[in-house]
């Protein structure tokens, strides 16, 4: 395992079974189970299962009953355009790579199948539904090692895609930095239960350049000259402020949770606040 690899996966843990939500080392809240019932309490029911709110109210012990445990289908979209090479603090790519193993641990210590993909404008690469730890490195390792530059996400054939491989209702992440115009994910929101893990330098949205400065695009590696001054940067706030709150009301109308996390901030506390509103 590389080196990055190998750190992530150790704060990975310290992280889940340090500060996990409730009982579970995860940050998924549930048990996992679908509720059913609530029936009188029989001999050898089991006592972890009793439902003391309606036990006191009716003076007679009563138990939740429960559907079978349902598996649920853990799928993480790692969103690959040149732009997530970037970063001022660390690179939103080793960001993006933390936040997948935070998922993907969580799903396998709860015993749910984790589903790793990773697309730009088509599939790069694609690992099978696993509940395997020893996977989950080699899921990581392609996260952190591969070449971004020169990409872009393609969302309308993402979704495509996503809608015609899943077969079952699944929860999809969906991690990237979202700098992309024209997104559409009304049609994924209506059939999965979607995630979207925002992931950005806070440079990207208040940059500090005076002058005229050399930049290349991250994901058409075309190089060009601007001049900034207060007002071409106040511009630039605007427009990117345009286009997150466009994104946030798609999200909202199309029910898309979303959550963003900046290169500087600790990812498991945002991921866990996301869940808690859930």
């Amino acid at each position: 395992m590389i080196p990055k690899a190998k750190e992530i996966i150790i704060k990975t843990k310290k992280r889940l079974f340090g500060a996990n939500i409730g009982n579970n080392v995860s940050v998924f809240q549930g048990s996992g189970l679908d509720f059913s019932e609530i029936r009188e309490y029989k001999i050898g029911d089991d006592v972890k299962k009793i439902n003391w709110k309606v036990t006191a109210r009716v003076n007679k012990p009563h138990v939740n009953i429960f559907y079978e445990e349902r598996e649920l289908n853990i799928v993480l979209c790692f969103l690959v355009s040149g732009s997530i090479y970037f970063g001022s603090v660390r690179q939103k790519q080793e960001l993006m790579s933390e936040v997948l193993a935070l998922i993907g641990y969580s799903a396998i210590k709860n015993s749910d199948k984790f589903h790793a993909i990773f697309f730009d404008e088509k599939i790069i690469k694609r690992f099978a539904p696993t509940k395997s730890q020893k996977l989950l490195y080699a899921i990581l390792e392609e996260a952190l090692m591969l070449d971004a530059l020169g990409k872009k996400v393609d969302f309308e054939a993402l979704q495509e895609y996503l809608l015609h491989s899943l077969k079952q209702k699944s929860i999809i992440f969906l991690v990237g930095d979202f700098l992309q115009d024209e997104i559409d994910l009304s049609l994924l929101g209506a059939k999965h239960e979607v995630y979207a893990v925002i992931v950005r330098d806070k440079f990207e949205e208040e940059p500090k350049l005076i002058g005229e400065n050399a930049l290349i695009d991250l994901d058409t590696l075309k190089e060009f000259k601007v001049t900034f001054d207060e007002g071409v940067i106040k511009e630039y706030q605007k427009a990117m402020q345009k286009h997150d709150k466009n994104l946030s009301m798609h999200f909202l109308q199309n029910q898309v949770e979303f959550v963003k996390i900046y290169t500087d901030e600790e990812p498991y506390f945002k991921l866990a606040n996301l869940f808690r509103v859930k």
